[in-house]
């Protein structure tokens, strides 16, 4: 058996869906707390809890903004 066959049998799909499944289910609580975010807060609010979030983690936020720019740089790149 090659490894095409592997990966494209009934079995190996239902067994990776069975692996992915609680990662999807995370997934979409992720996504639901964030619609409910969305449409519960103002642009305001959601930018004063943006700045709070700042001052209580500088570090974390610079990490994250340098990874969103460099990320960004390279999809702008291509």
């Amino acid at each position: 058996m090659g490894v095409a066959e592997h990966f494209t049998s009934e079995d190996s799909a239902e067994y990776a869906t069975a692996r992915a499944n609680p990662y999807v289910e995370e997934m979409l609580a992720v996504i639901r707390k964030v619609s409910a975010y969305v449409s519960e807060r103002d642009i305001e609010a959601m930018r004063g809890d943006l700045e709070r979030r700042i001052r209580e983690h500088p570090g974390t936020s610079i990490a994250i903004g340098f990874a969103a720019g460099v990320i960004l740089g390279k999809l702008i790149q291509r």
